[in-house]
């Protein structure tokens, strides 16, 4: 287990006072990368062999807001690591250790150089701790499928303005950073969806200067899909939101 402490301020919230879920993401990325310099066999690896782990999906779960000034832990366990990829929790609690937000997320060993997947010795794999799956929270594929234009699912997308990447999205891999995604994402679903779950599959990394082209799906059970592509078939990331029923407006 890692944990860092972290307090809720005025960058971290939206106009309602709480937690958007870009920052949520945010301090989920900062705890992980965290533990992975903590692990020093791991971390040493990785420098040597010019070696990292990029994300390839989440799904977040938030079972309570969290709202400005409040203290929270972050709090990551790695609970299955093989040779090329790897599964984390990742879960945000408040100070009485109630969870708030839970996550999943999967992760896969890239070469830099080549900026292809690798692998990575077993010996050096085995040197990270494994600890008890979470319980807590419903685990949906990682795979997120996009609706049929032919109206299977919830038929054709709504295509918006593209959003071009800019320098203050790119991280220090060089492309764009996970929590922009997300963000992108949801400036394509109405401001007041109140999201209860986040999938997030990321497929090719977004650079400086790409366009992300938003095409929205609604499927037939209300869940909100936004496939995140460059135009030309490729896609950037797929992004599902799922609503939260208890938090919508009851008629008298």
């Amino acid at each position: 287990m890692y944990k860092i402490e972290r307090f809720v301020g005025n960058s971290h919230v939206g106009p309602d006072g709480r937690l958007t879920l870009g920052a949520a993401v945010d301090f989920m990325q900062d705890c992980s990368g965290f533990q992975l310099d903590s692990e020093k066999q791991l971390s040493e690896y990785f420098r040597k062999n010019n070696v990292t782990m990029f994300l390839v999906s989440r799904q977040i779960n938030v079972h309570k807001p969290v709202f400005y000034g409040e203290r929270v832990d972050v709090v990551t366990t790695i609970y299955q690591l093989k040779n090329s990829y790897g599964f984390r929790n990742t879960n945000i609690y408040d100070e009485k250790g109630q969870v708030r937000i839970s996550s999943y997320a999967g992760g896969a060993f890239i070469d830099l150089e080549r900026r292809r997947a690798t692998t990575v010795p077993a010996e050096v794999t085995a040197t990270v701790p494994m600890e008890e799956k979470f319980s807590g929270m419903e685990y949906l594929p990682r795979k997120i499928r996009l609706p049929k234009a032919d109206g299977e699912g919830g038929g054709a997308p709504v295509i918006m303005d593209g959003m071009r990447v800019c320098r203050y999205h790119i991280d220090k891999n060089a492309h764009m950073n996970n929590s922009k995604y997300l963000q992108l994402a949801q400036e394509c679903i109405p401001e007041d969806f109140p999201i209860a779950v986040a999938r997030i599959e990321y497929k090719t990394a977004a650079k400086l200067g790409d366009v992300l082209i938003p095409y929205t799906y609604i499927t037939e059970d209300g869940v909100r899909i936004v496939s995140l592509q460059d135009g030309k078939g490729g896609i950037f990331a797929n992004v599902e939101f799922r609503r939260d029923r208890e938090a919508e407006p009851t008629e008298v």
